[in-house]
């Protein structure tokens, strides 16, 4: 599945259970994060809604009608912005649609002359953390020792300047 046959569109309601619903089971499942993951993915996703501007987006990618993919962005101050829920399914991946994904978002950004892109990963991500570093972000902040979720981990936030 080429990442060039999924197509990519805004999230509507019933993609916001699905998105979480994928979290929780991914990160169970690859990292060993416990419930408490869907929580605050749960919480972070009406956070999302809730203080959502004209410039918030959260896409979804599908294939053959199937989800396999979900990001977000969100306006920070300064004329910056931060990405989340950057997810693809296990299927999906190694096709590139990852990499569209954030291209998608970083075009978003640039048109709405967004000076800087910010995202939080964690050091367990490593698939992620390669793919940001490709892309030009670079680690800004480390905080080693974080307990979370079942899981100790370092708790890292990356910046790419546009």
């Amino acid at each position: 599945m080429p990442a060039s046959t999924a197509s990519i569109s805004l999230a509507d309601n019933s993609d916001l259970d699905w998105l979480i619903r994928q979290h929780e089971t991914i990160y169970a499942k690859e990292f060993g994060f416990g419930p408490s993951f869907r929580d605050s993915t749960a919480e972070k996703v009406a956070a999302f809604i809730k203080n959502s501007t004209d410039f918030s987006r959260i896409w979804i990618a599908r294939t053959d009608g199937q989800r396999a993919a979900s990001i977000a962005i969100s306006e920070r101050p300064e004329r910056s912005a931060f990405l989340n829920f950057v997810l693809v399914l296990p299927a999906f991946r190694g096709h590139g649609l990852a990499r569209r994904m954030v291209a998608t978002a970083l075009t978003h950004a640039r048109n709405h002359d967004m000076t800087e892109v910010r995202l939080e990963t964690y050091d367990c991500l490593q698939e992620a953390r390669r793919l940001y570093a490709q892309l030009g972000f670079e680690l800004t902040e480390a905080t080693p020792g974080v307990i979370a979720c079942g899981q100790t981990f370092t708790r890292e936030f990356w910046a790419l300047k546009l």
